[in-house]
């Protein structure tokens, strides 16, 4: 069983890896490549690579059980998935996938607030992040519930919004990045710190996109 973990353990780096320095492509090329060629190309192994990191996420915990894990990686998934569909569905009408994403998300964010309401009252710095990233994946998915039902996702309106998801999975992959590599105290700071800086950023380019 330990041959095994440290197998998809290898596959999940390797596809974290790729998730993560494509996005930095898929950001380069749309900003100063017209065609968007190179930016389709480079989202599309970005969301590749998070898939693949999400399914070996799910067999490590698994193996090695983490609810946490599973919680934070469902999450992160949920942002490259969204992301995904609202480029590759122009219709502003939500299909199956995305009812099953979201809903999905809006149960694991009530999951991930209880969870994490219940690790802060036992001292486990762990809870700060669940309740932090569950209230947003909630806040999102059942916003999204209602966009749609609006029929919102069309035009403009889409762009940005798969801009904003596509930014928000390229956070995770930044946290996923920066917790292993480096620490601090409490542990919770590292966790939250990508998502408190580049926000705003999101915010703005989302807004610049809708004025164009």
């Amino acid at each position: 069983m330990d041959q095994l973990y440290s197998s998809i353990l290898i596959i999940h780096i390797i596809a974290g890896f790729a998730a993560f320095f494509s996005a930095f492509v898929a950001i380069y090329t749309k900003i100063f490549e017209k065609s968007h060629s190179w930016h389709v190309i480079s989202g599309r192994i970005f969301f590749y690579g998070m898939a693949l990191v999400f399914i070996t996420t799910l067999f490590l915990t698994w193996i090695r059980p983490n609810i946490f894990l599973t919680l934070i990686g469902i999450f992160s998934f949920y942002l490259a998935f969204m992301g995904w569909r609202l480029a590759v569905n122009r219709t502003g009408i939500a299909r199956m996938p995305e009812f099953l994403a979201m809903y999905s998300m809006i149960l694991a964010g009530i999951v991930m607030i209880g969870l994490g309401i219940y690790y802060i009252t036992n001292q486990n710095g762990n809870g700060i992040t669940l309740t932090i990233f569950g209230g947003i994946g909630l806040i999102l998915a059942i916003s999204q519930v209602k966009e749609f039902k609006k029929i919102a996702y069309k035009g403009k309106e889409r762009v940005a919004s798969h801009l904003g998801f596509m930014m928000g999975a390229f956070i995770a992959a930044i946290t996923a990045f920066l917790v292993t590599n480096f620490s601090t105290n409490p542990d919770w700071i590292l966790w939250v710190l990508p998502t408190i800086v580049i926000t705003p950023l999101i915010f703005r380019m989302a807004r610049k996109v809708r004025n164009q």
